[in-house]
C-alpha cells in the first residue's frame, strides 16, 4: 500500500501514529493556538528555549505544543514538496484508519494553516543547509570570573626559591570564559573554552554588533528564496 505523503516506497511509523492520537486528543482551543503559530511565526522550531508569547498564554502545556507542532510541521513539508492536494492527505489518513470525524478536525486543521506550506518547506531547507558544512553551534556559556593573583606561580620553582613571593596575595584580575559547544551533522559535540580580559571582551562585544549590521545589510541586498520558483 502506497502513502502519497511519506514518500516512495515509505510508510508511517509508530512515532507517527502516536503523534497523529495525541493531535487529535487536544481540544478545539489548543488547536486554535497551534494554528495561530503556524500562521503568525517567523520561525518554525518549536523547540527553541523560550516558548511564544501565545503559546504560553494558551491552554496548551510545551510538550503538547511541541509534539503538534512538530507532527504537522512535516505534514505541510511534504504537502509542498512532493506537490500534494489535501484530497492526497486525506486518502492517506483514510487508510491509516482515521474515523469520519477525526479526519474532518485534521483536514479543517491543514486546511487553515495551508498558507504557510511553502514557508515550512522553504524554512526546512534552509535548516538542512545550516547543518551542512562545518560544525554548527549547539550552546554558548559565559562564565564572569574573578582570579586572584599572587606574587608568584606555584608550579614556578624560582619563586620558591627566591622566598615567599608565591604567598603573597595581590589582588583578583576579572575575567570572561567563554565556552562554545557545537557538533557537526554526524552529531559529534566539539567544545572549545576561550578565556578574554575585560578589554578584550569589549572589543569582542562590539566586534558581534558590527557584524550583526553586516548581516542585516546582506540581508537587505540578497533575495529572499521563493518556494514557488
Amino acid at each position: 500500500m502506497e502513502y502519497r505523503i511519506f514518500g516512495p516506497g515509505r510508510s508511517p511509523d509508530d512515532d507517527f501514529k502516536g503523534d497523529l492520537a495525541a493531535f487529535l486528543a487536544l481540544n478545539e482551543k489548543q488547536r486554535d493556538a497551534v494554528a495561530e503559530w503556524f500562521l503568525t511565526t517567523d520561525s518554525y522550531d518549536s523547540w527553541a528555549p523560550k516558548l511564544p508569547p501565545g503559546i504560553v498564554a494558551s491552554p496548551l502545556l510545551p510538550e503538547q505544543f511541541r509534539r503538534a507542532a512538530g507532527f504537522i510541521r512535516p505534514l505541510l513539508l511534504r504537502w509542498q514538496e512532493y506537490g500534494l492536494e489535501l484530497a492526497d492527505i486525506e486518502r492517506d489518513l483514510l487508510l491509516l484508519g482515521c474515523a469520519p470525524e477525526e479526519l474532518a478536525i485534521l483536514t479543517d486543521f491543514l486546511a487553515r494553516v495551508s498558507p504557510v506550506k511553502g514557508r515550512v518547506w522553504t524554512g526546512g531547507c534552509k535548516d538542512f543547509e545550516s547543518l551542512l558544512g562545518l560544525p554548527t553551534v549547539d550552546d554558548v556559556n559565559i562564565v564572569c570570573d574573578a582570579r586572584p593573583v599572587f606574587g608568584g606561580l606555584a608550579y614556578d620553582e624560582t619563586a620558591a626559591e627566591n622566598g615567599v613571593s608565591y604567598r603573597k596575595f595581590v589582588g583578583f584580575i576579572h575575567l570572561v570564559i567563554m565556552e562554545i559547544i557545537a557538533s557537526d551533522n554526524y552529531g559529534q559535540k566539539q567544545r572549545t573554552a576561550i578565556q578574554m580580559t575585560e578589554e578584550t571582551f569589549r572589543r569582542f562585544m562590539d566586534g558581534m554588533k558590527r557584524a550583526s549590521e553586516q548581516l542585516d545589510i546582506l540581508k537587505e541586498r540578497t533575495n529572499v528564496i521563493d518556494p514557488d520558483a
